[in-house]
């Protein structure tokens, strides 16, 4: 019998994708759900039998896929945000103490293990990569998300993979609300507080990973990315500025839309659009209802950033 209290998740990076390094560095990831697993692809004979059983099906391909879910918090998931983003944290920029991610062509994977230590079983993914981030800022929660990954190899036994090298246990704990740990959010660099209150929000980065098939493989030969594909979703109360936030949609005049996340520490992670046309229809509501308008967001040419500041 195995217990979900008892599923752990370590992550190392790769220097060449698809190996795991000698001796690693295993990362142990706050996560509140592991879905990565194998996929067989399978396609059925059609040959005709004499007494009319089906004759069974064969492999056709093996793909490794799944998400890692967790609560946003400081430090954890740096690594993973740089995969996501395809980008590097450049240090000191803008600001000192400063460190800047944005949407570029820097391939990153991992090896990531996934144990049931009750019962002994281990499985490990190479070559994962992050073909999908999302973040969600709701009306009154957690701020939480999804790092999807697709892997170019699997295995699995009764040994822990992570006994040859050094574990290592996340220091941040302190995860972030919508309530306590949103600062000012801006649209077209003026905040919303006041004017149009916002009460949710979401980001997701799409890498538009594709798998590259090769005879005489099961797995990816390859894991390609192709555009970036960025959207999102921004709740507005329904006021005069929201309404002149809402008409751009009919020109596609592009906004910018900023927002920062603290924690209790004293560090903030601060994300930037700087250029998304906005979709959504004009809102509607009861007589009991508090208006809301909801507005669809599509980056476009300038790259979307993150600046980390730590305590």
């Amino acid at each position: 019998m195995s217990s979900g209290a008892r599923i752990v998740t370590f992550i190392t990076p790769e220097t060449t994708p698809g190996e795991t390094p000698a001796a690693p560095s295993w990362q142990t990831l706050r996560l509140t759900g592991n879905t990565l697993s194998p996929q067989v692809g399978t396609e059925q004979s059609n040959e005709i039998r004499p007494d009319r059983m089906a004759s069974g099906s064969i492999i056709t391909s093996q793909d490794y896929s799944g998400d890692l879910n967790y609560e946003f918090s400081a430090t954890t998931f740096d690594e993973l945000l740089a995969a996501a983003f395809y980008g590097t944290w450049q240090s000191d920029t803008p600001a000192v103490g400063e460190d800047t991610l944005e949407i570029g062509e820097a391939r990153q994977s991992f090896s990531v293990v996934k144990g049931y230590k009750d019962v002994d079983v281990w499985t490990t993914f190479t070559g994962v990569h992050i073909s999908q981030f999302t973040l969600t800022i709701p009306e009154e929660g957690k701020v939480n998300g999804t790092f999807t990954c697709m892997g170019m190899g699997f295995s699995d036994g009764v040994t822990d993979p992570t006994a040859g090298g050094t574990v290592v246990i996340p220091t941040t704990t302190t995860i972030m609300g919508s309530a306590t740990s949103v600062g000012d959010v801006e649209i077209d660099d003026v905040v919303m507080t006041g004017q149009a209150c916002i009460s949710a929000m979401s980001l997701d980065i799409n890498n538009s990973l594709q798998a590259q098939r090769c005879l005489g493989l099961l797995g990816p030969g390859n894991l390609i990315a192709t555009q970036a594909i960025i959207t999102g979703s921004v709740t507005l109360a329904w006021a005069n500025d929201s309404y002149l936030i809402w008409k751009k949609m009919m020109t596609r005049e592009a906004v910018k839309l900023s927002f920062p996340l603290n924690d209790s520490a004293g560090n903030t992670y601060t994300f930037e659009v700087p250029e998304a046309e906005l979709d959504g229809p004009l809102p509607d509501g009861g007589n009991t209802d508090i208006v809301q308008v909801t507005l669809n967001l599509t980056a476009k040419i300038t790259p979307v950033k993150v600046v980390r500041a730590l305590a």
